[in-house]
């Protein structure tokens, strides 16, 4: 998965895999508001590298915490999914809106390629097929964005609300809509209330 091949979804071992993340978010998003402590030290259970000066908001849904990177001065708020077969890298000082969902999974096309069969060991098998999603530095992430697997996000980009990325985005852009365009580069010093959309 972490190479990008197909994979069995079925399989034992990543059954495991889900369980062990769906136990350890389940601690996570049942915290008290003021056990910002317990969540950091969750949080680093849960994932393969967290930088400093992090915080992520609950509720939280992962598949896999074995296929997420994220570095320092990450804010996370509330409703973050990761359907993450594929490696997730979230790059230093990026912020994540309310209800963004990155998916590094992709699925057949064809409908009888997506059905689970019994193979002749006797056990279920359908295949999904993985791909990797990075998040450079520097990016914001607006509130209910969609990022598909396969994509990489630029250094300093926005990506506006409701935005669905399907496509690669260059550094420094603004882009948003469904599929998401780049709409322009962002100027040096520009604000929100300054932006020319």
């Amino acid at each position: 998965m972490m190479a990008g091949l197909s994979f069995n979804r079925w399989d034992k071992d990543l059954g495991e895999r889900r369980l062990a993340t769906r136990q350890i978010t389940h601690k996570f998003n049942q915290t008290a508001p003021e056990d910002a402590e317990l969540r950091e030290a969750l949080v680093r259970e849960l994932f393969v590298k967290v930088g400093k000066n992090i915080e992520i908001c609950p509720p939280l849904t992962v598949d896999y915490g074995d296929t997420v990177f994220i570095g320092e001065d990450v804010f996370i708020n509330t409703n973050l999914t990761l359907v993450n077969s594929g490696k997730i890298t979230i790059g230093d000082r990026v912020m994540i809106a309310p209800n963004v969902s990155l998916f590094s999974i992709n699925h057949a096309l064809d409908p009888d390629l997506r059905k689970t069969y019994v193979n002749q060991q006797g056990e279920r098998e359908v295949i999904d097929y993985p791909a990797p999603i990075t998040i450079g530095d520097d990016v914001w992430i607006g509130g209910h964005a969609v990022i598909l697997a396969g994509v990489t996000v630029g250094n300093g980009s926005v990506i506006a609300a409701g935005a669905v990325v399907t496509k690669d985005v260059p550094a420094g852009v603004l882009v948003g809509g469904n599929p998401a365009k780049v709409i322009r580069e962002i100027q040096a010093g520009e604000t929100v209330r300054q932006a020319r959309v």
